[in-house]
């Protein structure tokens, strides 16, 4: 365990783990913690990024390193940040500038263990199957090419699956195992439900596939048959009461209904 004094850069809306690079922008508190980084007794411009959601902060945070300072595309100032490893709030330190300055304890990843890797290996296959359903080639390749437990869990960063509460226990989480069980309960979860909207998806789309084959082989009749100088086939009179007096669900019945108004 080491520990650093690193100024607060607080966020609001997001989550960052750690091996994640992002952009910020900076508003007047965000732009003090960057500007004591670069100034002060801060380990080569480092920060503690902390999810502050609701007012309060988080008792874990990230301790990041400011990659670059320039402006995002509409003009406002910003910082590329890149997230190394969670740190454990402790009191708070005086420091240079506006900036909230905290002292932060660091932890080293335990070593991996067989249940570790064997955790690892099935969410990476749920998580592949997950992507496989979005088409997410790329993301896939990234994937694939992972074999560090913690470095796989700390990728769910970028899920958009995943909300910010969900996050927050990763980021909180020293332990890797328990992250992947988490990931794991998440995943499962959600591959379920992707499969039943894929399915719900695919059965609309047959329908309607066969509703407007329906419809078209109907108007093909009727123009043959308006070629050859034909009426309707005998009997067609009396569809309408035979629907109506037909036990039909009201869905199918509307819809018997519709195609005999097309007949008549």
């Amino acid at each position: 365990m080491s520990t650093h004094s690193l100024p607060v850069l607080p966020l609001v809306d997001d989550v960052v783990l750690p091996g994640m690079v992002v952009p910020l922008e900076l508003d007047s508190e965000r732009q003090a913690a960057v500007d004591a980084a670069r100034t002060g007794d801060s380990d080569n411009s480092r920060v503690l990024l902390v999810p502050r959601p609701d007012g309060r902060y988080g008792g874990v945070g990230v301790v990041a390193e400011i990659v670059q300072i320039g402006r995002l595309p509409g003009g406002a100032p910003a910082a590329v940040v890149r997230a190394l490893r969670r740190g454990r709030i402790g009191a708070g330190v005086t420091g240079p500038g506006a900036a909230l300055w905290v002292e932060v304890s660091t932890l080293e990843d335990a070593p991996v263990d067989d249940r570790t890797r064997d955790l690892a290996a099935e969410y990476k296959t749920l998580l592949l199957s997950l992507l496989q359903h979005r088409e997410a080639w790329q993301v896939i390749d990234a994937v694939h090419r992972m074999t560090d437990p913690a470095e796989l869990t700390d990728s769910a960063g970028y899920a958009s699956w995943l909300d910010r509460e969900q996050k927050t226990q990763l980021l909180e989480s020293f332990d890797v195992a328990e992250r992947l069980e988490l990931l794991l309960e998440w995943t499962r979860a959600r591959l379920a439900e992707e499969e039943v909207s894929s399915k719900i998806g695919d059965e609309v789309r047959e329908q309607l596939d066969k509703t407007q084959r329906e419809y078209l082989l109907r108007q093909q009749l009727a123009a043959i048959r308006k070629e050859l100088g034909e009426g309707e086939p005998d009997g067609s009179d009396d569809y309408r009461a035979r629907v109506e007096a037909a036990d039909l669900p009201d869905k199918v019945r509307e819809a018997a209904l519709q195609e005999v108004g097309k007949l008549e």
